[in-house]
C-alpha cells in the first residue's frame, strides 16, 4: 500500500470563509477599506471550494490533482494565517482600550497595517485565481454536495462505550487460565504464555479477560497491567508494575530502588503481569528484565501472559518458562454477530436487520478474516449507512484484495471506514497520530487540541459550543471503534481512550506529511518539509535541526523544553504548544509572539515564573498547569487572555486577579476568595460558560448572603460539581454569618455532585432539604465534612437520584432520624409510600462523635439500592436500627468500625450480595447480626476487638468465603458451627482470642487454605492432631503462644505431611517449651522459618540443616538461646540468604563479627541483622 500524503481542505477553507463572514459589517473594516479585499477572497475561496471536494476524491490516484491540492493547501493555510492575524489585531486593541475613551479603530486603523493586509489578501487572491484555472485543465468538477459533519450522534454512555462485550473468545481465556495453573503447579518462580496473532484478532482482548478473571478470582495475590509498545526498559516495566501494587510510590529512574520496593510489595506474595503489545526481540533486554525480576522473589508460582504479532519475539521470551498460545480468528458467524450488534445499537427502536443488509452484512463479515478489529470497525461505519447500495460499495471496496506480502494487509480494510468520513472527522481521526501508541488520550484535552487548530467549525445556525462539537466528533470516532478502552467518570462522561495499535498505524499513515513523529537517527524533518503538526521525541537534550519555512508553518508542537527554547522565535504559526518537563526554569520572552496560540500545557514541568510577555496571547483558549510545583505566582494582567476557555491549575498557584474579566472561560477547576477587589466572589458573576467542577475556598471573606449571590451560581448550568470550603481556623472575621453565605450559593438544579467542608453554621440552607421537588433532585454525591456547629442533617432521603453520601465529622449532631428522611416542615413531603434514598450506592457515616442513634421510618422501604454501608468512630452510637437491612438486597460491603458503645446489628438475613463484613472495635457489641448464614456470597469475614462478643452466628454453607479474621475478642469460647463447610477458605487468622479453649475437627475439612494464623489464644490447650496435615494446600502458617502449662506445640505432629506445600513457618513458644517441635525436621520445602518467645531454648537443633530449601530465619526474643546447629549443618542451608536475630543476648554475643563463637557458622549468609545492626548486606 504506497504511502501517499493525503490532504482534506475542504474544513480549511470553511474556516477562513468563515473568519471573513465574522468580519462582514463591522465599521472598522469598511474604515480601513479593507471589506472590499475582503469579499474577493471570500469569492475565491467559494470558488475553489466548489471543486476542492472532487480533489479530494481524485487525490490517491491522480499525482497531478496531488500536486494541486497541496499547493492549494499552503494558501488556504496561509489566508487562515492573514484573517487570524486580523483578528489578534482587534482582540489586542479591545484589550489596549478598555477603560479608554477614545475609539479602539483609532489604533487599529493604521496605515501600515492597513497596507500590510491589503497586500497579503491581494496575494493570495491572485493565488486563488491560478489555482483555479489549473483546476479547468486537471477536469476538477464543481460539486455542492454538502461537506457538513451529518452524522447521527451517540450518547456518552451508549454501548459503545462498553468494553464487556467479547465475542467467541470464552474458550481462549478459560485455556489461557487452565495453561497458566498447570504451569504454576510445576513450581516456577515465574512461568508465562505469550499470546501471539496478527494485529486486530483480539490479543489484548482475551489478555484483559485473563487479567479480569485472575482478579475477580484471586488467583493471585496482585495483579499489574503494563503497555509495553516499543519502549522495553527493565525501568518503564518494573515501575509500572510497583504503580499497579502501590499507587503511592514516588516515581523514580533509579532500578535498584524500584527492585527493592518491589521486593517488600512481592514478599510471600504471587503476582499475574501482563505485558502488553510486546516489540521486543533483543534477547538481551528480556534476559536483563527476567533475571532482575526472579532475584526479588522468594515464593513460587507468578507468572507473566505477553502478547505480540511476532513469533520471534514469544521465542525470545522463553527463557523463563513460556508457552506460545496461536490466537485464531473468529469464525464468520462471530465477526457478523460484532456487525449486527453495532448496527442495532446504532438504530434507535430497530431490533431485528432488515433482509436486504443482513444478506450483504453476512457476505462482509467472511471478508473479515476473523479479525475482530476489522469487524468493528467495519461494523461502525455500516452502522451510519442504512442502504443497500452503500453496504455494497463497501462489500465489493478493491481494498479487500489487497495483499503486499508485507503483513499490513489490515491497514487498506481499516481505510475503508476512513475513507468514508466526513472532511472534519478525517482531520480529527489524523491528528491522533501525534500521540505515541497505547498512549491514554484525555477526551477533553484531545477536543481542546482539536479545537486549537481549528478543526472544529461552528455553524452560524448553530447554538452549540466549540467543545460540544468537538464531543459530537469524538462520539462519533469512538462508534466506528477508532477509539477504545474507554474510561468513564462518575458522572458518566468519559474521560479517557486509546487506539488499537493497528488503529494508530492507520492514523500515521493517513496524516503522512501532515503530523511527523522526530526520533532520533529515525527520521528526517527536511524531508517532511510541509508537516504541520510535530512530536519531538528525544532523549536527553538532542533536538533535530528544523529549517524555518518548516518551523513557521507549524501548528502544532509537542516537544522537551529545551528543544522549543532553541526554536520558539521562529514558529509564527503555532496554534498548540505542549512541553514535556526538563530542569530549564524560564520561558523566552518570545513566547508573547505567538499571536496564533490557542493551547499552551506546561504541566509537570520546573518553571518559576512565566514572561511578562505571556500576557499577550489574546487568543489563547487553553492553559494547563497541572502539577507545575515550582510556579507559585502567574503574571499580572492575566485578565487580558480575554479568549480563554479552560483554565487547570492546583493548590499552591496564586489565584487570578480580575478573572471575572474572562468571560469566555469554561474550566475553573479552583477559586480562593480573597478581601481584596478583584479576588472577591463576584468575580464569579460573568463566568455564566463555566462547566465541569467548581471548588471555591476561603469562603469565610464572603460577608453576606447577597455578596455570595453575585458568584450567580444558581445561574451555572452548565456546572457539574461544587465544593464550598471555608477556611479550618476561620481566617476571616469569625462573626460572619455562614448560614446566610451558604443559602446564597444555591446551585442550578443540575448540579451533580456537592462538597461542602469546615462550614460553621447550625443550620443548612433551605435549597438542601431533599423535598419531592427539591433543587438538588439531579444530585448524585453529597460530601459533608467537618461542620462542627451543625445540629441536624438536611433532610435528604427523597432525592431521587442521590448514590454517593459522604457525612464526615459533623460532631454536634444527635440523632439521625426521621428529619434526615424527609423534611416533616414541608406539607408536600410526607413519606407515604415512598421510597427514601432510592438510588442512593455507598454511604459512608465517620466520626460522628455525638451521634447516639440511628433509627428507622417505620412502614417505608429504605436504601433498595445501597451497595456499600461505612459507619466509622461514632464512639457514641448506641442504636443502628435504620430500617434494618430487610431491604438492601444490593449490599455488599458492610464495615462498622469503632463504634464503642453499640450494643446490637439489625440482621443480615437475605443479603444474598454481601461480600465483604467488617466489625471491628465494637466494644459493648455482645452478638454479631443474625443471618449471617444466608450470606452465600460472602467472602470476607473481620472481626476485631469485640471485647464482649461471646459467640459467632451458625456460618454453615457459607461456600464464597476466602478470608476469616478472628482478632482480640476476649469473650469468645469456641469458633463458628459450620467452619469445615467454608470449603474455599484460603486465609483463617486467630489471634489474642484469649477464652478459646479447643479448634473443632471440621477444621481439617478446609481444604482449601493457604494461610492459617492461631497464635496468643493463651487457653488454647488443643488442636486436633490430624487437621493440619489435611490441609494440603497450606504454604503460611503461624502458630504459638498458648496455654503456658502446654509441653509441646498441639496440632503439629501432622505437620510433616505438608512436605511439599509449607513455604512460610512461624512459631511463636512460651516458658515450658525447652525444644522444638522435631516434626518440622520433614519440611523440605521450607523457605522462611520464624522463632519467637522460645525463653527455655538454649540450643537449635542439628536437623535444621536438613530445610534445603530455607531462605530466610528470623530468630526473635529467645533470651536463653545460646547455640546454632553446627557449623555442617549451617553450612548445609544452601539457599539461605538472611539471618536475622533479635532481642536474643546470649546468641548475638556469640554472634559478633569476627570475634564471636558462632561467627564461623553464619559468616557465609550473604544477609546478616543481630540486634538491628546489618553484619553483612546482600548489596555489599
Amino acid at each position: 500500500m504506497a504511502e501517499i500524503a493525503l490532504t482534506f481542505l475542504s474544513p480549511v477553507i470553511e474556516e477562513a470563509i468563515s473568519k471573513i463572514m465574522s468580519f462582514v459589517g463591522k465599521r472598522i473594516w469598511n474604515a480601513a477599506g479593507l471589506e472590499k479585499e475582503l469579499d474577493k477572497l471570500r469569492g475565491s475561496l467559494t470558488l475553489i471550494k466548489s471543486v476542492v471536494q472532487h480533489a479530494e476524491e481524485r487525490q490517491e490516484s491522480d499525482p497531478d490533482v496531488r500536486g494541486w491540492l497541496q499547493k492549494l493547501r499552503d494558501v488556504a493555510y496561509e489566508a487562515v494565517d492573514v484573517l487570524d492575524e486580523c483578528e489578534y489585531k482587534v482582540l489586542k486593541d479591545n484589550v489596549k482600550s478598555s477603560g479608554r475613551h477614545w475609539n479602539p479603530a483609532f489604533i487599529f486603523l493604521s496605515i501600515m497595517f492597513c497596507y500590510r493586509m491589503t497586500n497579503k489578501i491581494n496575494k493570495i487572491t491572485v493565488q486563488l485565481c491560478h489555482l483555479k484555472d489549473w483546476a479547468a485543465t486537471i477536469n476538477l468538477l464543481v460539486t455542492f454536495r454538502s461537506q457538513t459533519c451529518s452524522m447521527q450522534l451517540y450518547p456518552q454512555t451508549d454501548s459503545f462505550t462498553d468494553n464487556s462485550k467479547v465475542f467467541g473468545r470464552e474458550d481462549d481465556v478459560s485455556r489461557i487460565v487452565s495453561l497458566l495453573l498447570d504451569l504454576r503447579s510445576s513450581q516456577h518462580l515465574i512461568s508465562g504464555i505469550s499470546i501471539v496473532g496478527m494485529g486486530g484478532v483480539g490479543k489484548t482482548t482475551v489478555a484483559r479477560s485473563v487479567y479480569n478473571k485472575a482478579k475477580e478470582e484471586k488467583l493471585y495475590d496482585l495483579v499489574a497491567w503494563v503497555c509495553v509498545s516499543e519502549d522495553f526498559t527493565d525501568q518503564i516495566i518494573l515501575g509500572e508494575m510497583l504503580r499497579h501494587f502501590d499507587h503511592t510510590a514516588a516515581q523514580t529512574n533509579n532500578v535498584n530502588a524500584l527492585l527493592a520496593d518491589l521486593a517488600k510489595e512481592l514478599e510471600k506474595k504471587t503476582f499475574l503481569l501482563i505485558l502488553d503489545d510486546v516489540w521486543n526481540d533483543d534477547p538481551k533486554k528480556w534476559d536483563s528484565f527476567s533475571s532482575r525480576l526472579s532475584k526479588i522473589l522468594k515464593t513460587n508460582g507468578s507468572s507473566i501472559v505477553a502478547t505480540t504479532r511476532s513469533g520471534k519475539v514469544a521465542s525470545v521470551m522463553e527463557s523463563i518458562p513460556m508457552q506460545s498460545y496461536k490466537m485464531q480468528g473468529l469464525s464468520d458467524n462471530e465477526c457478523w454477530l460484532i456487525i449486527k450488534e453495532k448496527f442495532l445499537r446504532s438504530s434507535i427502536g430497530t431490533t431485528s436487520m432488515p433482509p436486504d443488509l443482513e444478506a450483504i452484512g453476512q457476505d462482509i463479515a467472511k471478508r473479515c478474516g476473523g479479525s475482530p478489529l476489522i469487524a468493528s470497525v467495519i461494523g461502525g461505519t455500516l452502522s451510519r449507512q442504512a442502504n443497500a447500495a452503500a453496504w455494497e460499495a463497501i462489500k465489493n471496496d478493491e481494498a479487500w484484495n489487497f495483499n503486499s506480502g508485507a503483513g499490513d494487509e489490515i491497514l487498506p480494510i481499516l481505510k475503508i471506514s476512513f475513507d468514508r468520513l466526513p472532511s472534519p472527522l478525517k482531520r480529527c481521526f489524523s491528528y491522533c497520530a501525534i500521540f505515541p501508541k497505547d498512549f491514554v488520550i484525555e477526551k477533553d484535552d484531545l477536543v481542546q487540541l482539536w479545537m486549537a487548530v481549528g478543526f472544529l467549525q461552528q455553524s452560524n445556525e448553530s447554538c452549540n459550543t466549540t467543545e460540544d462539537i468537538g464531543n459530537d466528533y469524538f462520539n462519533h470516532l469512538l462508534a466506528n471503534s477508532l477509539f477504545q478502552d474507554v474510561e468513564m467518570d462518575e458522572y458518566g462522561n468519559i474521560k479517557s481512550c486509546k487506539m488499537h495499535d493497528a488503529v494508530h498505524d492507520l492514523a500515521l499513515f493517513v496524516s503522512k506529511g501532515e503530523v511527523l513523529i522526530w526520533k532520533e537517527s529515525i527520521c528526517n524533518i527536511v524531508e517532511n518539509s510541509k508537516v504541520r503538526h510535530l512530536r519531538i521525541k528525544s532523549e536527553g537534550k538532542a533536538c533535530p535541526t528544523i529549517p524555518a519555512d518548516v518551523l513557521k508553518g507549524l501548528h502544532s508542537l509537542f516537544s522537551s523544553v529545551h528543544a522549543f527554547t532553541r526554536i520558539a522565535s521562529d514558529l509564527k504559526s503555532l496554534r498548540s504548544l505542549k512541553l514535556e518537563g526538563d530542569d530549564t526554569k524560564y520561558l523566552p520572552n518570545s513566547l508573547g509572539k505567538l499571536k496564533h496560540l490557542r493551547y499552551f500545557d506546561i504541566s509537570r514541568t520546573r518553571f518559576n515564573v512565566l514572561p511578562m510577555s505571556f500576557t499577550k496571547l489574546f487568543k489563547l483558549q487553553t492553559l494547563r498547569l497541572m502539577s507545575c510545583n515550582y510556579l507559585q505566582k502567574l503574571p499580572n494582567d492575566m485578565k487580558n487572555l480575554v479568549s480563554l476557555r479552560h483554565l487547570y491549575f492546583e493548590d499552591g498557584l496564586h489565584m487570578l486577579k480580575e478573572i471575572g474579566h474572562l468571560t469566555s472561560l469554561q474550566t475553573l477547576s479552583k477559586f480562593a476568595v480573597r478581601a481584596e477587589k478583584g479576588y472577591r466572589i463576584e468575580e464569579l458573576g460573568s463566568l455564566s460558560q463555566l462547566r465541569g467542577e467548581l471548588d471555591i475556598g476561603r469562603l469565610d471573606y464572603v460577608g453576606s448572603k447577597v455578596q455570595a449571590s453575585k458568584a450567580k451560581l444558581k445561574e451555572k448550568k452548565k456546572l457539574q460539581g461544587l465544593k464550598f470550603t471555608w477556611s479550618r481556623w476561620g481566617e476571616a472575621n469569625n462573626n460572619i454569618n455562614n448560614e446566610e453565605v451558604l443559602e446564597g450559593l444555591q446551585p442550578h438544579p443540575n448540579l451533580m455532585s456537592l462538597a461542602i467542608w469546615f462550614y460553621q453554621g447550625k443550620n443548612f440552607p433551605s435549597w438542601m432539604q431533599g423535598g419531592v421537588n427539591s433543587s438538588l433532585n439531579n444530585l448524585m454525591k453529597l460530601k459533608l465534612g467537618c461542620c462542627n456547629e451543625c445540629l441536624y442533617l438536611p433532610s435528604l432521603g427523597l432525592l431521587r437520584n442521590l448514590q454517593f453520601l459522604d457525612i464526615w465529622k459533623i460532631n454536634k449532631v444527635k440523632s439521625m432520624g426521621s428529619k434526615f428522611y424527609v423534611d416533616q416542615s414541608n406539607s408536600d413531603d410526607g413519606v407515604g409510600s415512598a421510597i427514601l434514598f432510592p438510588a442512593l450506592r455507598e454511604f459512608s457515616v465517620e466520626e460522628m462523635r455525638s451521634l447516639e442513634e440511628w433509627v428507622e421510618v417505620e412502614g417505608v422501604t429504605m436504601f433498595p439500592c445501597l451497595e456499600s454501608l461505612n459507619i466509622k468512630k461514632c464512639s457514641k452510637l448506641k442504636t443502628l436500627s435504620m430500617g434494618g437491612f430487610s431491604s438492601n438486597h444490593k449490599l455488599s460491603s458492610l464495615t462498622i468500625n469503632q463504634c464503642h458503645k453499640l450494643i446490637a446489628i439489625p440482621s443480615i438475613d437475605g443479603l444474598s450480595s454481601l461480600k465483604t463484613l467488617f466489625i471491628e472495635f465494637c466494644y459493648e457489641l455482645k452478638s454479631l447480626p443474625s443471618g449471617l448464614r444466608s450470606c452465600t456470597s460472602l467472602q470476607e469475614l473481620k472481626i476485631y476487638k469485640c471485647d464482649k462478643l461471646s459467640s459467632i452466628p451458625n456460618i454453615n454453607g457459607l461456600k464464597s468465603l476466602t478470608r476469616f479474621e478472628l482478632t482480640n475478642c476476649g469473650e469468645l469460647t469456641g469458633l463458628p458451627i459450620g467452619l469445615g463447610s467454608c470449603t474455599s477458605l484460603q486465609e483463617l487468622s486467630i489471634q489474642d482470642c484469649d477464652n478459646i479453649i479447643s479448634i473443632t475437627e471440621d477444621f481439617g475439612e478446609l481444604r482449601s487454605l493457604s494461610e492459617l494464623t492461631i497464635c496468643s489464644c493463651r487457653k488454647l490447650r488443643s488442636i486436633p492432631e490430624e487437621c493440619v496435615g489435611r490441609l494440603t494446600c497450606l504454604k503460611e502458617l503461624s502458630i504459638g503462644d498458648f496455654w503456658s502449662e502446654l509441653e509441646e506445640f498441639p496440632g503439629l505432629p501432622s505437620i510433616q505431611q505438608l512436605h511439599a506445600s509449607l513455604e512460610g513457618l512461624s512459631l511463636s513458644g512460651w516458658v515450658e517449651l525447652k525444644s522444638l517441635p522435631h516434626q518440622l525436621q520433614h519440611l523440605t520445602a521450607l523457605e522462611s522459618l520464624t522463632l519467637r518467645d522460645f525463653n527455655g531454648l538454649e540450643t537449635l537443633p542439628e536437623w535444621l540443616g536438613d530445610l534445603a530449601s530455607l531462605h530466610l530465619l528470623w530468630i526473635e526474643n529467645c533470651p536463653n538461646l545460646t547455640h546454632l546447629p553446627s557449623i555442617e549443618a549451617m553450612r548445609r542451608l544452601s539457599n539461605l540468604e538472611s539471618l536475622d536475630i533479635q532481642r536474643c543476648p546470649k546468641l548475638e554475643e556469640r554472634c559478633t563479627k569476627e570475634r564471636g563463637s558462632e561467627w564461623a557458622k553464619i559468616s557465609h549468609i550473604p544477609e546478616l541483622l543481630i540486634n538491628w545492626v546489618y553484619l553483612q548486606h546482600q548489596s555489599e
